[in-house]
C-alpha cells in the first residue's frame, strides 16, 4: 500500500515537471506582448473610426444647413424678382391710367369734326370713351390692392343697411400668381390705350360711312337694309 502511494506521488511530481518544461516563458511573454499590441491597435482604430464618423456627421449637418440657406436665398431672390416685376407692372399701369389713356381720350375728342356728322359720331364715340373710363377706373385699383396687399374692396351693406366697402382677402400662393394678375390687367389697359389711339386715327382718316360701320356695325346694317328697301320701293314705283 505504501509502495502504491509513493508511486502515485512520484508520478504527480514528474507530470508537473513535464508541464513546466513544456510552457516556454519567452513564448508566453511574446504572446502577451502581441496581444497588448493588438489591443492597442484596435483601440486606436476604434478611436479613429469614431472621429471619422463624428466628422462625417458634422459635415452632413453643415451641408443640410447650407442647403437650407440656399433654399432660403433662392426663395428670397424669387420673391425679390417677382416684387420688382410687380413694381414695374404697377408703374406701367399707373402711367397708362394717369397719362396715356387720358391723352388718347382727349385726342379722340379733338379728332371729332365740328359739323352735324361729327355730332352723330360723338354720340357713338361717347359709348367707347365711357366703357374705356369704366374699365380703367376698375382695373387699376383692383390690381394695385390685390398685388400689394392680397385683398380688394367689395361693396357690401352694414347691419343698418348702409352701403360700405369691405376688404376681401385672397390667398395668392406665390409671386407667379401676382405676376399673372398684374400682367393681365396691364395687358387690358394697353389694349384700351391702343384702341383709343386707333379710334382717333380712324376718325381723322376714315370716311363717314366707314367710320359709322366700324363704330356701330349693327346700326349701320339696319340703316343700310332699310335704305335698300326704300330704294327698291321707289324703283318699283317708277316702273309700274
Amino acid at each position: 500500500m505504501k509502495r502504491q502511494l509513493i508511486c502515485f506521488i512520484s508520478l504527480l511530481v514528474l507530470s508537473n515537471e513535464c508541464f513546466a518544461q513544456q510552457t516556454d516563458p519567452t513564448l508566453t511573454a511574446a504572446v502577451g506582448a502581441q496581444s497588448a499590441m493588438l489591443n492597442s491597435l484596435f483601440s486606436k482604430r476604434e478611436k479613429t473610426q469614431k472621429k471619422i464618423i463624428a466628422a462625417e456627421t458634422a459635415v452632413t449637418v453643415a451641408m443640410d444647413r447650407m442647403h437650407k440657406v440656399e433654399d432660403q436665398m433662392l426663395e428670397y431672390l424669387s420673391n425679390a424678382q417677382g416684387a420688382m416685376q410687380n413694381l414695374y407692372q404697377i408703374k406701367r399701369a399707373a402711367e397708362l391710367v394717369t397719362t396715356e389713356i387720358p391723352q388718347n381720350m382727349n385726342l379722340v375728342k379733338k379728332s371729332l369734326p365740328g359739323h352735324l356728322k361729327g355730332t352723330a359720331i360723338a354720340i357713338l364715340v361717347s359709348d367707347e370713351l365711357t366703357d374705356a373710363a369704366t374699365q380703367m377706373a376698375s382695373l387699376y385699383p383692383f390690381m394695385k390692392q390685390l398685388v400689394t396687399s392680397g385683398s380688394y374692396n367689395v361693396s357690401d351693406y352694414d347691419e343698418k343697411g348702409n352701403p360700405v366697402n369691405k376688404k376681401h382677402k385672397v390667398n395668392l400662393l406665390n409671386s407667379a400668381e401676382r405676376y399673372y394678375v398684374a400682367n393681365e390687367v396691364v395687358t387690358k389697359l394697353e389694349s384700351i390705350n391702343t384702341d383709343l389711339w386707333l379710334l382717333a386715327w380712324q376718325i381723322r382718316t376714315y370716311s363717314w360711312n366707314d367710320l359709322w360701320y366700324g363704330l356701330d356695325p349693327v346700326g349701320w346694317a339696319s340703316v343700310m337694309s332699310g335704305k335698300a328697301i326704300v330704294e327698291g320701293l321707289i324703283y318699283d314705283w317708277q316702273y309700274l
